[in-house]
């Protein structure tokens, strides 16, 4: 079962994230405090395949978990999906663009959702 990562600081909206994803048959690793998931994602063992990130959080926001994200190789090799309220401005899309692999306004259907999962799972599978 393939897990996907959630990274997002309001318990209500990580909880919701966290039932759907299970419900669509994958593996849901949450993190209320992204200085947590930055801690503990690089050693999971497989790596989650995808990673849903808010951006609108403390202590760090979701540009700075980016940032971080950068400094460890095994943090770079998962796609990361921004799903937030809060838009990419052009500035951001440019610094972090390469970062991420697509970005969801919220407040976002489950059937959306499964959608976004789905395709970028199937884009980053590895075939052996």
């Amino acid at each position: 079962m393939e897990k996907i990562a959630l990274v997002d600081d309001d318990p209500d909206i990580l909880e919701i994230f966290t039932q759907f994803v299970a419900l669509f048959g994958y593996h849901p690793l949450p993190f209320l405090n992204p200085l947590d998931a930055l801690e503990q994602l690089p050693e999971e063992k497989p790596a989650p395949a995808l990673i849903l990130l808010d951006l609108m959080m403390t202590p760090i926001t979701g540009l700075q978990f980016l940032e971080e994200r950068r400094k460890n190789t095994r943090l770079t090799s998962i796609p990361v999906m921004i799903v937030s309220g809060w838009g990419l401005s052009r500035e951001d899309l440019e610094k972090y663009g390469s970062d991420i692999v697509g970005t969801v306004q919220k407040p976002i259907e489950p059937d959306r959702l499964q959608e976004i999962i789905l395709e970028h799972i199937s884009q980053n599978r590895v075939v052996t």
